[in-house]
């Protein structure tokens, strides 16, 4: 039996106000160089380097921190690293290693690094790997005028869980009318922001870093890279046009992982009323789930199967 059109699943294509272009090049900005953010640096030159590697025209590795001591073996960087800006380390590894020419800025974002306007041949892609609501809501605020030019891929984690969430619009009208059935392309996603405004408001309270959560084993060791490889598997399908989710989710301490499909359906729910969300949430601790930790916002009750009793 077919599956209701709203239910159909479709691709991914961010179709901006200038139309469709099969030449559409990328400038990528990657948004945080530490736990995650080091090994999405390493994804971004495995793409770089692969036959759609033409796709990535400018990668810009963005982070205003020094690698510490503490940094090594939790993140990717080595020994010799210590005392130099995380995001230049990474650019020049990988431009030595991979012929590539990323750039770095040894700086927090802010909206004056993006440039003024995206046309059909050159997107902006946003990698959001920072772990504060401070931090993404810098991000969500510089989007707020672009319209749809902008794509933003946002990583977060706690201990052993965390969320990869992908879209490119705060616009209700549009993403109510986003799947063309025809094509079946979805031509925007609700920012995560908007899917999730529970990220604004998530605080690691403590104050510590990626490096300090794991020292003080609040945060597993190899959470960052296995969330650093789903976000490179994002990429992958999003350069290649096939992207067929939205959301994926993923509890290390038992090995689980699920997504979220695109569809007609899910834009829909992930894209109106907050009040749903929080009543989604309530569900979930009703439903005897156990809480991720508050870095992480909770997904929708039927996203993370429920566990029994004997497992």
């Amino acid at each position: 039996m077919s599956s209701p059109p709203n239910m159909r699943r479709a691709v991914f294509y961010p179709v901006s106000r200038w139309g469709i272009s099969e030449n559409t090049r990328w400038h990528i900005y990657l948004i945080g160089c530490g736990g995650t953010g080091s090994f999405i640096a390493h994804a971004l030159a495995q793409l770089a380097a692969s036959p759609r590697g033409e796709a990535a025209q400018r990668v810009i590795l963005v982070d205003p921190d020094l690698v510490e001591e503490r940094n090594i073996g939790r993140q990717n960087f080595a020994p010799a690293d210590v005392g130099y800006p995380k995001a230049q380390v990474l650019a020049l590894r990988y431009n030595l290693a991979f012929g590539t020419e990323f750039e770095w800025i040894h700086n927090a974002f802010e909206e004056a690094l993006l440039p003024k306007n995206a046309t059909a041949l050159a997107r902006i892609l946003l990698i959001g790997a920072v772990d504060t609501g401070k931090a993404r809501r810098t991000i969500a605020q510089a989007l707020k005028e672009r319209h749809d030019d902008v794509v933003w891929l946002d990583a977060g984690n706690g201990y052993d869980r965390g969320q990869v969430i992908i879209g490119n619009s705060f616009a209700r009208k549009e993403l109510a009318q986003s799947v063309d059935e025809n094509l079946n392309i979805a031509r925007c996603l609700p920012y995560p922001s908007l899917a999730l405004p529970e990220l604004l408001k998530a605080e690691n309270k403590a104050g510590l870093s990626c490096a300090q959560a794991v020292e003080n084993e609040v945060q597993g060791l190899f959470v960052n890279r296995f969330m650093a490889s789903i976000v490179g598997q994002y990429l992958y399908w999003l350069l290649q046009g096939q992207l067929s989710v939205s959301q994926t989710w993923v509890h290390l301490d038992k090995l689980e992982m699920v997504s979220v499909p695109v569809n007609q359906f899910n834009i829909d729910r992930y894209s109106t009323s907050t009040i749903a969300r929080a009543r989604a949430i309530e569900d979930l601790f009703d439903a005897g789930q156990e809480p991720l930790p508050e870095m992480v916002p909770l997904p929708a009750p039927d996203v993370l199967p429920q566990r029994t009793e004997s497992e």
